[in-house]
C-alpha cells in the first residue's frame, strides 16, 4: 500500500474516531438547536470557571513571587488533563473496542487503524492543555518580559507537554485494563477507590477554604500562590520533563526544549509503534472476561424472594457500572461527608469559621441563628438525598436485555419495586452512618429523626418519580450509559425537581421557625418529606397498575 493510499485511509478513519468521541462527550445531531446551545453553553461555562481560577492561581503565584514556577505547573497541568481524559477513553477507543471484527476487516494496515484510534486523545489532549495554560501563562508574562521567542516557546510547550504522558498512560491503562477484566470485581474496588478520591477532595477543599477565610483577599492570594509554588517546584523536581519545559520558557534554554520536545514526540511514536505491532493481542486481552471457577450448585434452603432477588441484581450492576454509582450516589457521598464535619466541629464552630457561607460570625451571631440553624439542618440531609437517584435511569439500562425484565414471570411491582429498593438499601446505609456520626457529634435525637426523615423522604419521593418516568418513556436504544445516567430526563427531573423542592422546603421551614417557632419547623420537616414520598409513591404505584408494554416498548 502506498503511502498515498494510506493517507486516504487514514483521512476518513480520523474523522470517523473524532466524530466517536464527541459522540461519546454528549455532542451528536438530531438533539435540536436549544440541547445543542444549552451544551455548547455548558461547556463555555466550565472553561470559564477553569480559566478564571488558573487565572487566579497565576496571579497568586506571582504575588508570592514564585513566578518563576508558573512554566512547570503549565506543563504538569496540560499532561494531568490528558492523562485523565487518556484514562476515561482510551477503554474502548483505542482497546477493548467490540467494532474490533469490523476494524480488522478493514483493508487498511494495522499501523492506520491504532495511528486513527489515538490520535484524537492526542488531539483532544493538546486542546486541553492549550486551554489551561493560557491563563497561566497570562500571568506569568504579566511579571516577566514577554518576548516573540519566549512566547512562541511556551506556545509550542503547551502543544508538546500533553504528547509523552498521554503516551504512557495509554500503556498503563490497557494494562490496568487487562488486569480489571480478569477480577470479577473490579468495579467494586474502582467504586471504592473513586469515592476515597472523592471524599478527599471535598474535605480537601474545606479545609483549605476554612484556613483562608482569617485573611483578606490579597493575603489568601499570596499564600494560595505561595503553596502552588511550592507543589509546582516539587513536582518539577519529580518530573524532569517539566523542569526542561520551564528552561526553555525562563531562560530561553534551547538544550531544555530540545529535549522536551524529542521526548514529547518519541514516545507517541513508540506507543503507536509497540500498539500497532501487537494490537490483536493487547485488544483480545482487554476483551476478555475473568476466568471463573466452576462450583457445584449448592441448594440454598429457602429461596429468595423475586423481589430480594432483582434488587441484589440492581445493587451488583450499580456496583460494576463504577461511573454509573459516582453520579448517582454522589449526594451520599457528600451527606456522609457532611455529617461528618457536623460531628467533628459542629454547626456553631462551622458558621462562625465561615466555611458554609464564607461570613464569619462571632458566637453572638451564631447563637441567634440557632433555631434557623437547626430549621434548615435536616434539608442540607435531605438535598443530598434528593440527588442519589439510582433509580431514575434503571429501566433504561436495562437496553438490550429488557426482553427479560418484560417476560420475567413476576408482576411490573415487583421489577420496578426492586429498582426502588436497591436504591433506598444504599440511601439506607449512608443514612446510618450519619445517624451514627450526627449523634456521635452530640447532636439532639429530635433533630437526628428530622434528619433521617428529610433524608428518606426526599429519596423515597424522587426516586421514585424518576424511576415512573423511566418506566413511561425509556430510552433503551443507547450507545453509551451516560445518555440516560446523566443527560436522561428521569434524571433531570428527578434530581433538578428534588434540589429545587429541597431548597424551597428548607427555605419554609426556616421562616416557620422564625416566625412560628421550632415546634412549627420540626412540624414542616416530618411531614414534608413524607407527602413528597407518598407522592412519588403513588406516581410510581399508577404506572406499574399500567404494567410493563410488550415487545418493542422503548424504541
Amino acid at each position: 500500500m502506498t503511502s498515498h493510499s494510506r493517507g486516504r485511509a487514514l483521512a476518513p478513519l480520523l474523522s470517523l474516531q473524532a466524530r466517536s468521541l464527541l459522540y461519546g462527550l454528549g455532542v451528536r445531531r438530531g438533539r435540536g438547536r436549544a440541547r445543542l446551545f444549552g451544551a455548547a453553553a455548558l461547556v463555555a461555562l466550565l472553561a470559564a470557571v477553569a480559566v478564571g481560577y488558573l487565572w487566579a492561581l497565576g496571579s497568586g503565584m506571582v504575588a508570592a513571587g514564585a513566578a518563576g514556577a508558573i512554566p512547570a505547573l503549565a506543563a504538569l497541568a496540560g499532561s494531568l488533563a490528558a492523562v485523565a481524559l487518556v484514562f476515561v477513553k482510551a477503554p474502548g477507543t483505542v482497546f477493548g473496542c467490540r467494532d474490533y471484527d469490523l476494524v480488522a476487516a478493514l483493508p487498511v494496515r494495522v499501523r492506520t487503524v491504532v495511528l486513527a484510534r489515538t490520535a484524537p486523545l492526542y488531539g483532544f489532549g493538546v486542546a486541553l492543555s492549550a486551554l489551561l495554560s493560557a491563563p497561566l501563562y497570562a500571568a506569568y508574562f504579566t511579571s516577566a518580559p514577554a518576548s516573540p521567542a519566549a512566547v512562541a516557546t511556551a506556545a509550542a510547550v503547551s502543544v508538546l507537554a500533553p504528547l509523552a504522558p498521554a503516551a504512557v498512560a495509554t500503556l498503563v491503562s490497557l494494562a490496568l485494563t487487562s488486569v480489571a477484566v480478569r477480577f470479577r470485581h473490579a468495579g467494586a474496588v474502582q467504586l471504592v477507590l473513586s469515592v476515597l478520591v472523592v471524599t478527599g477532595v471535598v474535605v480537601g477543599s474545606l479545609a483549605l477554604g476554612g484556613a483562608s477565610l482569617g485573611a483578606d483577599d490579597a493575603a489568601a492570594l499570596a499564600a494560595m500562590g505561595g503553596v502552588a509554588g511550592a507543589l509546582s517546584a516539587a513536582a518539577a523536581s519529580a518530573y524532569p520533563p517539566a523542569a526542561w519545559a520551564a528552561s526553555a520558557v525562563c531562560e530561553g534554554s534551547a538544550a531544555g526544549f530540545a529535549a522536551f520536545a524529542a521526548l514529547s514526540l518519541a514516545l507517541p511514536a513508540l506507543v503507536t509503534g509497540a500498539l500497532a505491532a501487537c494490537y490483536p493481542h493487547a485488544n483480545a486481552v482487554a476483551t476478555s472476561g475473568p476466568h471463573r471457577r466452576a462450583h457445584a450448585a449448592a441448594a440454598s434452603r429457602s429461596a429468595a424472594s423475586p423481589l430480594r432477588a432483582l434488587a441484589v441484581k440492581e445493587l451488583r450492576r450499580i456496583g460494576s457500572m463504577p461511573f454509573y454509582a459516582m453520579n448517582s450516589c454522589a449526594g451520599l457521598i457528600l451527606m456522609v461527608v457532611a455529617a461528618g464535619a457536623v460531628a467533628l466541629f459542629g454547626t456553631d464552630a462551622l458558621l462562625a469559621s465561615g466555611v458554609i457561607n464564607g461570613v464569619q460570625l462571632d458566637a453572638r451571631a451564631v447563637a441567634a441563628l440557632r433555631v434557623q440553624v437547626d430549621a434548615a439542618l435536616p434539608w442540607v440531609f435531605g438535598f443530598c438525598g434528593a440527588m442519589s437517584l439510582t433509580a431514575a435511569p434503571s429501566v433504561s439500562l436495562e437496553a438490550r436485555a429488557s426482553w427479560l425484565m418484560l417476560t420475567a414471570p413476576v408482576g411490573a411491582e415487583t421489577v420496578l419495586g426492586s429498582k426502588l429498593l436497591a436504591n433506598l438499601v444504599l440511601g439506607g446505609a449512608a443514612v446510618a452512618v450519619s445517624v451514627v456520626a450526627l449523634l456521635a457529634g452530640g447532636t439532639g435525637p429530635l433533630l437526628v429523626l428530622q434528619c433521617v426523615v428529610a433524608t428518606v423522604g426526599m429519596l423515597t419521593g424522587f426516586a421514585a418519580l424518576a424511576l415512573a418516568i423511566d418506566a413511561s418513556r425509556p430510552n433503551l436504544s443507547w450507545t453509551t450509559p451516560a445518555e440516560v445516567v446523566k443527560c436522561g430526563l428521569p434524571m433531570m427531573v428527578g434530581a433538578l425537581g428534588g434540589a429545587l423542592a429541597s431548597l424551597g422546603l428548607g427555605l419554609l421551614s426556616t421562616m416557620a421557625a422564625g416566625s412560628l417557632g421550632p415546634a412549627a419547623s420540626a412540624a414542616v420537616n416530618l411531614a414534608a418529606p413524607a407527602a413528597c414520598a407518598l407522592a412519588g409513591l403513588a406516581a410510581l404505584r399508577a404506572v406499574a397498575r399500567r404494567g410493563l408494554p410488550g415487545p418493542g416498548w422503548g424504541e
